[in-house]
């Protein structure tokens, strides 16, 4: 997996060459989001505030932004983007429209080089509020399933060192907003970045019991079941999540057959009758699957109602490759974070 770049930044504006796909036009602000070497930078948060009028808008995926509805005069424009320095520039906006880009500078302290030539490896990142776009201080990253485990700092920054190749579960969290669990495969020889929004305290907080099994889950899981991540699953580009299961890497080595028999959880509470390709593979963050025996810690069988139906008792979904042998009795979904 390439590695993703360093995701926080202080930031500089510059005048730039014309981007040739937009056309000015009066009132319209346009331009790009970069890093401080010029690569882009997506999803910042813009607004342009002149009086009391205010308007905000965010840069797409590849960091290009378009601000339309500017009159001409002077206005005061601002760029956040999670871990990344907030800045602010008064700008004159001509009667003609303006092109103008933003470079921003990494808050992120470059990893020692001493590890880097050791080849550490690990996740490295920022955690921040996904409100304000600013950093938290005092987060928990947690390895489930490990005893790993640090916190955020100043600038919500943290290292996570761990074997590479690997896929794994963290779960971040912090006083006063929703835990989150984020899925990620390790490089082999490398580290990955990335960063963690965490939500103010909106939904009703799940049992501690429900993360407590997950640990547990995952600490004693036998080679035999499959834990697979959500860039494993969108790598399948199948839609419902059953189809997507059939063809990833960790389910079809272990010869595992997902069949819509199977006893279904999601988000830690059990779902009688539900089929696992009801589901939709794009609103999934991890997944665990359990042929019978390989639960050790019981936990999903315990936890399952008394006498409930598994699923629905008609048909299965293929297995992908000749020769699987067991066959999926539980399966846990944990659902993507908005």
């Amino acid at each position: 997996m390439r590695r993703l770049r360093s995701i926080a930044l202080a930031i500089t504006v510059l005048f730039v060459a014309p981007l040739q796909a937009q056309q000015l036009r009066p009132g319209l602000l346009v331009g790009r989001v970069l890093d401080s070497e010029g690569a882009r930078v997506g999803a910042a948060v813009l607004r342009a505030t002149q009086g009391a009028r205010t308007i905000i808008i965010e840069a797409d995926e590849d960091g290009d932004y378009r601000i339309s509805g500017l009159l001409a005069g002077s206005w005061t424009v601002s760029v956040r983007r999670l871990g990344y320095r907030p800045v602010a520039v008064t700008i004159e906006m001509p009667a003609e429209g303006l092109r103008r880009n933003f470079a921003l500078e990494s808050t992120v302290a470059a990893l020692d080089p001493q590890l880097i030539a050791a080849r550490w490896t690990g996740v490295r990142g920022v955690v921040g509020d996904a409100r304000r776009l600013s950093p938290l201080t005092g987060a928990s990253i947690r390895l489930l399933g490990g005893d790993a485990v640090t916190g955020s700092d100043s600038l919500g920054n943290f290292a996570l060192p761990m074997p590479g190749g690997r896929e794994v579960l963290l779960r971040v969290e912090r006083s006063g907003f929703d835990a989150r669990l984020v899925s990620v495969r390790v490089p082999i020889d490398g580290y990955l970045q990335i960063e963690v929004p965490l939500d103010t305290m909106l939904r009703e907080a799940r049992d501690l019991w429900i993360y407590r099994d997950l640990d547990q889950r995952l600490k004693f899981a036998t080679p035999r079941s499959a834990q697979v991540s959500r860039e494993e699953l969108v790598a399948t580009d199948a839609t419902s999540l059953g189809a997507a299961l059939s063809a990833a890497r960790s389910v079809t080595s272990r010869g595992i057959v997902v069949n819509r028999r199977a006893c279904v959880f999601v988000n830690g509470t059990a779902k009688p009758g539900l089929p696992i390709d009801a589901i939709q593979a794009n609103d999934v963050e991890f997944v665990e699957a359990y042929p019978p025996g390989s639960d050790l810690t019981r936990t999903l069988a315990l936890r399952w109602p008394p006498g409930a139906v598994c699923g629905v008792p008609d048909g299965t979904i293929a297995a992908s490759r000749a020769g699987a042998r067991q066959f999926a009795q539980f399966i846990s979904v944990w659902l993507r974070d908005p």
